[in-house]
Formats: structure tokens, C-alpha cells, sequence
């Protein structure tokens, strides 16, 4: 069976590198990508307000391509919904299968995640 083409949720933090090496040593799923929400007002990382240009060398660091999605200031969960709906429906679209996120271990956000 081929492996599954996944992007991972990047946060930048040492939970989502243990995320993506973990999941390189899987042979059913092959990382096609990092997946991070961006403020746009003020350019950073939406959960530990790193720049774009540390997520950038991250990227590069890692060898995968980094897909970025802009979040208004202030951004509602209705708002967060709605632009992973876009970005979920596009990357169906380019041939990804699933989402891989390093953030698993509560499980109030495991359950969001997975619905």
C-alpha cells in the first residue's frame, strides 16, 4: 500500500519537530509538507508568535515545502474554521490525504482535530 501523503501542522515548537520526526520514520505516511496559521496584522506564528522568517529557515531546515494561512487579528473560531475548510479542501485537491498534528495528548484537542 503507498504511504499516505500527510501534511503536518507546524506551531514551530519542539512538539511539532517531534511530530514530523516521528512521522518520518513511518513508512505509511510520506510529510509533503508543514501546514502554519499566520497572524496577518502582525506576521507571526498564531501560537508562539515566531516570525515568518524563523518558520521560513524551519522549513528549509526540514526540506519540505511550508504552506502558510493567514488568520485576521482578532480571529474567531468561526474565521479559524473557515480558512483550514479552504485549505483542507485545496490540498484534497493537490493529492494530500490526511493531517498530521503534534499537539495529540489533550484529549479536548485530539477530539477537534479529528472531526
Amino acid at each position: 500500500m503507498a504511504p499516505k501523503n500527510t501534511l503536518l501542522s507546524w506551531s514551530s515548537g519542539k512538539d511539532s519537530a517531534w511530530a514530523l520526526h516521528v512521522l518520518r520514520k513511518r513508512s505509511d505516511v510520506e510529510v509533503m509538507g508543514l501546514v502554519t496559521t499566520v497572524n496577518q496584522v502582525h506576521q507571526r506564528v498564531a501560537i508562539h508568535a515566531v516570525r515568518i522568517a524563523l518558520l521560513q529557515r524551519q522549513a528549509e531546515a526540514v526540506r519540505l515545502p511550508l504552506h502558510i494561512i493567514d488568520l485576521p487579528s482578532p480571529c474567531t473560531n468561526y474565521q479559524y474554521e473557515q480558512a483550514m475548510a479552504v485549505f483542507i479542501e485545496q490540498s484534497k485537491q493537490r493529492g494530500i490525504d490526511c493531517m498530521a498534528f503534534g499537539d495529540l495528548f489533550l484529549a479536548d484537542i485530539r477530539e477537534y482535530r479529528e472531526a
